[in-house]
């Protein structure tokens, strides 16, 4: 049976299609998604979409139908029951974003039967998408407390328009994932983080710690260390800053990144404000991260729960879709100033 997904559901942007293909990817059912991308101003299959489905089904050796630019529909074939180990390269193409294909292809590079190992290649800054430090340090963290088994590496920063960034991934067998009790509470440890600049002055980046680290003391929050990265080789130029803290059993972040014409401070204080919203809230999951979580939840065994500051139009879509793909049964509750998240999984391991 035809798993069929209308990609104009909640967001209607590119996260429905690289979890959907995901998912597909895992289960081994054939899905047909239509309507992709149809609430964006360019719908159908970008460049960087189109990359990360067509490397999805290389390794599951998918017959796909209507991999093009532009399609707004595809039918995802896969023939492979399970990954074998091996090393892999990718490029994007241009400032494509590689956090954005490595949410797509990571719950499925992890069902492989082996050690992978891969290099991408393609924006790790860019807007709409995290940035890589924020990958690396609150996403992973927090997947690899469900039991996934990765780790990162940048290796060159890649910025709009060249792209042309590298980013090594390795990953090691994890399914079946284990569930979470996430609660949050008001201990949470002094912020850090990573504030970067590359074929820039390297003050950019001392002015976007010091604005971030001016505004969390102000609202009485400790920093401990934003370290300063001047030296990542990069192709073109760009800057930005990543903010993180371990709030009770969780990590919430906060990231902002430069643009041309947007003084240093805006880009420390944006961060610096995009972090406070979770630390006030007292909650162990930032609202750009509950999204991403929830995939693994719902491939996981047992009953999880977390708490999040915010009930975004991305963690709802996620929360659907995974209920639909998966069969996985989630809970929302709306407790004061933030919301109670369960997910109810459905203990995923791959086939033999």
């Amino acid at each position: 049976m035809m798993i069929e997904i209308d990609g104009s559901f909640g967001e209607g942007g590119g996260q429905l299609l690289r979890y959907s293909v995901a998912l597909a990817a895992l289960t081994g059912e054939p899905l047909r998604i239509y309507n992709i991308r149809a609430k964006r101003d360019n719908p159908g299959l970008r460049p960087q979409h189109l990359a990360a489905v067509k490397f999805i089904a290389d390794l599951v050796r998918a017959e796909v139908e209507g991999l093009r630019v532009g399609s707004t529909e595809i039918i995802f074939k896969p023939t492979l029951k399970q990954l074998p180990s091996g090393t892999y390269s990718v490029d994007i193409g241009t400032a494509g974003s590689v956090t954005l294909f490595l949410q797509a292809t990571l719950p499925v590079l992890i069902a492989a039967s082996g050690s992978l190992s891969m290099q991408v290649k393609g924006g790790t800054s860019v807007r709409w998408s995290p940035p890589y430090h924020y990958f690396e340090n609150i996403l992973l963290r927090l997947f690899s407390k469900i039991g996934v088994k990765a780790s990162s590496r940048l290796i060159r920063h890649g910025f709009y328009p060249e792209g042309g960034g590298i980013v090594a991934v390795k990953t090691e067998p994890s399914y079946p994932l284990k569930s979470i009790k996430l609660t949050g509470g008001p201990r949470a440890t002094p912020v850090e983080g990573i504030s970067y600049s590359a074929n820039l002055p390297c003050d950019i980046a001392r002015r976007q710690a010091v604005s971030a680290t001016q505004l969390l003391s102000q609202r009485g929050y400790q920093v401990s260390q934003i370290r300063l990265d001047c030296e990542t080789p990069a192709i073109g130029k760009g800057t930005g800053i990543v903010l993180w803290s371990f709030v009770g059993d969780g990590i919430v972040g906060g990231d902002s990144i430069g643009e041309k014409g947007k003084p240093a401070e805006v880009v420390g204080r944006e961060a610096a404000e995009n972090i406070l919203k979770s630390l006030e809230a007292q909650v162990p999951v930032d609202p750009h991260a509950a999204d991403n979580l929830v995939i693994y939840l719902s491939l996981a065994e047992g009953e999880s729960m977390f708490y999040t500051s915010q009930l975004t139009l991305h963690l709802e879509t996620a929360l659907e879709l995974c209920k639909n793909i998966l069969g996985a049964h989630y809970k929302i509750d709306r407790e004061e100033n933030k919301f109670k998240i369960t997910v109810r999984g459905i203990g995923f391991t791959p086939k033999r």
